[in-house]
């Protein structure tokens, strides 16, 4: 048996652990590989840092690409075909290397590639059926909820948690799909025993209603409020698992501490059995694996903010079939957890409809597919392989521009490509201040900017408007770099994105002539792309691109965040304050807080223009 599986996440790698546990249990030889180590050049690893990036940063586009293949579906056979281009010999290598008599996927690219090379194999042309894999191949789909990225004609047996999704996924290949149990390790359900035990290694006492909250391996979603709503409510006690983000934990210890809370903030753990076994309820964003261990421990699921895409699609088809609760606001999701955290009808519903998903073992049907086979699929009509070879033509080109725009930017939020701080240096911050007119005008904010060590960041057309506040800055001692050209959507500058990035890079020029200095880097304040990667570096400039942007904006039931900081600055971070959509006095009394909180964390901040 070869498994392909993906270091995406936690919740895929967990699914190919049991998988193969309970294969190599019934005797089999299995292998389990890594999708991502197919793709040369080390795309893999980059694509996964960039999907955690776009997440963390960008999470309306994952949502926006999410949604895509619900509504172009025909599109997904080209983009297979596309993406078998790049992995599909070292996944027929690897199927050679294991003598596999079956290939397993529990992650949906690779199911598109696997699906592709089995169709491969059942064309008329010889030339054709080299390239192939001729052994049958089953997908585990992971998501609770349908998606039309796990489902390809060429997979022999698709395996889901739901009967739902199973009966979805049949309509859209024709081929045969069967309901089978989560991959949960029974461990999970014998940790029950040892609840009193964890409880009280945690510090739990009696009678306290422990909600334990999980955002995934990589730590993402509105874990805060969460954790607020929760932490402010007397008898609730949050336990919070925040994965492998060191930063959200010493940010929710430090929030605990600061405002009195009873709390546990827990970072990775290898014991998530005994976790659960301790709780009473547990607050998920995510779905996938996480949920269905829960199931397995007997712990009731309310699902709140989940996170975009699959994580939204899989709360609502949990929500749906009864073994969770997606909530709208924080009252009810107080109200639920009490509810449910507690004994009564609403848990023991939920539990008994959660028992009832573990009834069929998806190993046996592995197995069984191994020996038996399917099947070849039916051939399509000329007129269907010639519309397939236009939308490949399609997908292409879409694939190439989503390349040189979003996906350029994405690479550059997660450093990629941009400006860095240089080797060796701690305990430095490296701030920029993005001015408006009336802030550059401002001699209470020239002086603040001067004094904290930032850049001013200032646009072309502010410059060029105001040239004798841009010289008072830098008479200031202030170091002035650009921020583009500014004023776009305004009908004063271009749409088309090299336009912009075109205008962009000329702005360092003008900026510097107004100011009779040299201007070094570019901070636009926009998404970058590849275009503004090429200009930037044909005028020999910097592109920078913030770890993070300040103040942070007003969110959930939180409006008095709207000049907040974060509670520890990172050292090696760049930080941009944007003072555009304030008014001077308010930027006056940011940067004060800010060079308070640089001082009182023993940090040093510099401009700009000392990243290389």
């Amino acid at each position: 048996m070869l498994i392909v599986s993906a270091t995406v996440g936690a919740g895929d790698q967990g699914n190919a652990r049991e998988l193969a546990r309970r294969l190599r249990a019934q005797g089999h030889r299995v292998e389990v590989r890594d999708f991502l180590d197919a793709a040369p050049l080390g795309i893999g690893r980059a694509m996964s840092k960039g999907y955690e990036a776009e997440l963390r940063h960008a999470p309306w586009t994952y949502e926006l690409v999410f949604s895509l293949w619900y509504k172009l579906p025909f599109l997904l056979p080209p983009l297979a075909a596309f993406l078998c281009w790049f992995t599909g010999r070292p996944l027929l290598r690897w199927a050679r290397q294991a003598r596999a008599d079956v290939v397993v996927s529990t992650y949906p690219v690779a199911t598109q590639v696997l699906g592709h090379l089995r169709c491969r194999a059942k064309r008329r042309w010889r030339w054709r059926r080299r390239a192939a894999l001729h052994v049958p191949v089953a997908s585990f789909i992971t998501d609770f909820g349908y998606h039309p990225f796990w489902a390809h004609r060429g997979v022999d047996l698709n395996l889901a948690v739901h009967p739902a999704t199973v009966a979805a996924v049949r309509r859209s290949t024709g081929q045969p799909s069967i309901a089978c149990e989560p991959l949960v390790p029974p461990w999970f359900e014998a940790a029950r025993a040892r609840r009193a035990l964890t409880r009280a290694r945690l510090g739990l006492a009696r009678g306290e209603l422990a909600v334990l909250i999980s955002s995934g391996s990589w730590g993402v979603g509105d874990v805060r409020d969460t954790f607020e709503l929760v932490a402010s409510r007397p008898g609730l006690v949050p336990v919070v698992a925040c994965g492998r983000n060191q930063a959200l934990r010493d940010h929710l210890e430090e929030l605990a501490q600061a405002k009195g809370y009873r709390a546990v903030v827990l970072g990775w753990t290898d014991d998530m059995a005994g976790l659960m076994a301790a709780c009473d309820v547990l607050v998920e964003n995510a779905g996938g694996l996480t949920s269905y261990e829960a199931m397995r421990a007997g712990l009731p699921l309310v699902s709140f903010r989940p996170l975009p895409g699959h994580g939204w699609r899989s709360a609502q088809a949990m929500t749906a079939a009864g073994v969770s609760r997606l909530v709208k606001d924080g009252n009810e999701l107080l109200g639920r957890v009490e509810a449910l955290g507690r004994p009564g009808p609403a848990r023991q519903a939920q539990l008994g409809r959660a028992a009832g998903l573990f009834c069929h073992d998806a190993a046996l049907e592995v197995a069984q597919l191994a020996v038996s086979g399917t099947p070849p699929a039916p051939r399509l009509r000329p007129a269907v392989r010639a519309a397939r070879s236009a939308a490949a033509a399609v997908m292409t080109g879409a694939l190439g521009w989503a390349g040189l725009t979003a996906g350029v930017g994405v690479a550059a939020a997660a450093g990629i490509g941009v400006a860095h701080p240089p080797p060796g240096t701690r305990s430095v911050v490296y701030l920029g201040v993005r001015l408006s007119a009336a802030e550059m005008a401002n001699p209470q904010v020239r002086s603040l900017v001067t004094r904290l060590g930032a850049s001013a960041v200032v646009s072309a057309s502010v410059a060029a408007r105001d040239p004798a506040d841009l010289r008072a800055l830098v008479a200031s001692g202030a170091d002035v770099e650009s921020g583009g050209w500014g004023g776009y959507g305004k009908g004063r500058g271009p749409m088309a994105p090299w336009a912009q990035a075109l205008w962009d890079s000329r702005s360092a020029t003008v900026l510097g002539s107004v100011a009779h200095q040299p201007v070094e880097a570019l901070c636009p304040a926009r998404s970058v792309t590849a275009f503004d990667l090429i200009d930037a570096n044909t005028r020999h400039l910097m592109m920078v691109v913030p770890n993070a942007v300040l103040p942070a904006s007003p969110a959930g039931p939180f409006p008095q965040d709207d000049l907040a900081l974060p509670p520890r600055l990172q050292p090696d971070h760049i930080y941009e304050v944007d003072g555009t959509t304030r008014s001077a006095s308010q930027l006056a009394l940011l940067l004060s807080k800010l060079r308070q909180q640089v001082v009182s964390e023993d940090l040093a901040s510099l401009p700009l223009g000392a990243l290389q």
